[in-house]
């Protein structure tokens, strides 16, 4: 018999979830951070930069995926169906740790806006998953999914050199691929080809704008 969670309950998860989010190393990570044992070679300052440009990038992403994850966690009242993808919310943290803390040994640091992002994609979550869970969970499956091609794309573009940040963004890739499969395996309802055709197109281009603000030397 599955247990039947209350309002107290889902503000709970929200409130750790959300800590756990934007306050680096408020909880223990689950697992190491990939790249601890790889020997890096000396950078130039625009390969530094660039490296800090993908990080600050995929770290930003990873924090909306966690608003709107959690807020369709919390609309749903953590629904069963959630169950298989239930890892993106630990794994998130994972990755969020490990770029917070790649940035700071490049001379780095997130966003100053992370709070903000984080607080408009959980409403944005909340509000699709009111709709319908089969569609909450099919932007989960969009969401990662576009976050999987632009990591791919951006670890060929990384430095070679810096192999650390090359291993991070190697796991990010691997465990994002798995979340989009999980959330159509629980039931969420794959975009249509055109919805994913413009939804990859917008994202390619604020991934563009982002990376080419950050490498700039420009930091909110």
């Amino acid at each position: 018999m599955s247990r039947q969670f209350t309002r107290s309950d889902r503000l709970v998860d929200q409130f750790d979830t959300m800590l756990r989010t934007l306050v680096p190393g408020a909880t223990r990570v689950s697992r190491a951070r990939p790249g601890l044992r790889e020997k890096n070679k000396p950078m130039t300052t625009d390969e530094a930069r660039h490296s800090i440009a993908v990080l600050r990038h995929h770290h930003r992403g990873r924090v909306i995926g966690q608003g709107i994850y959690q807020g369709q966690r919390f609309a749903t009242g953590l629904s069963s169906r959630y169950q298989p993808v239930d890892d993106l919310s630990v794994r998130g943290v994972d990755h969020l740790d490990w770029c917070d803390s790649r940035l700071r040994e490049l001379g780095g640091r997130p966003s100053r806006l992370t709070p903000f992002y984080y607080m408009a994609s959980l409403g944005a979550g909340m509000l699709l998953s009111r709709r319908s869970e089969a569609r909450g969970l099919g932007l989960v499956n969009m969401g990662e999914s576009l976050q999987a091609e632009s990591l791919e794309r951006q670890l060929a573009a990384l430095p070679a050199g810096d192999e650390t940040s090359r291993a991070i963004v190697r796991q990010m890739l691997d465990d994002s691929t798995r979340h989009a499969r999980g959330a159509l395996e629980a039931g969420g309802q794959r975009w249509s080809g055109p919805r994913r055709l413009v939804a990859s197109l917008g994202a390619r281009v604020c991934e563009w704008r982002r990376l080419r603000h950050h490498s700039s030397g420009m930091m909110n």
